[in-house]
């Protein structure tokens, strides 16, 4: 088992390695996730901290997901959350769409953000996700996506 330590000041590794609900998967999603700490370790800093330097805690819900864990949470096949480029988190007492909007007009290096039913995702942006796919919002219904320009 990977010994847990902080990614930056307010998020640690157990945090963006925990398995979403799968106990079953929590011990190989936390060994694989020690592979990509660094790429966490970005999320956190570049995505996650300024998040929480402008509403307060962060309660992240998902962060690295091994395939067998991406796969159980009937996440994309080709999620940046296998590759440890994302998180889903939401924000307590704050309104998601609020996180949502501010996320979107003043963080300039993510790669997609996504409204989702309860939720924001957000991922990493260049180098990790093609330029012409960066700063991609979208809002997710539950059943459709759509794009917000």
């Amino acid at each position: 088992m990977t010994e847990d330590f902080l990614l930056s000041p307010h998020f640690s590794f157990s945090e963006l390695a925990a398995s979403a609900g799968q106990p079953r998967l929590a011990a190989k999603n936390r060994l694989e996730a020690a592979a990509f700490a660094d790429r966490l370790r970005e999320v956190c800093e570049k995505l996650l901290e300024p998040v929480r330097e402008r509403f307060g805690p962060v309660a992240v819900t998902s962060g690295y997901r091994c395939l067998a864990l991406n796969t159980a949470v009937a996440g994309a096949k080709n999620s940046q959350h296998t590759r440890g480029e994302a998180a889903d988190f939401t924000v307590p007492g704050v309104l998601p769409d609020e996180v949502f909007d501010w996320a979107r007009a003043s963080l300039p290096c993510f790669g997609q953000l996504i409204r989702e039913p309860g939720w924001i995702h957000i991922s990493l942006g260049q180098p990790y996700r093609p330029a012409h796919k960066c700063r991609e919002a979208l809002i997710f219904d539950g059943k459709n996506y759509r794009t917000i320009s």
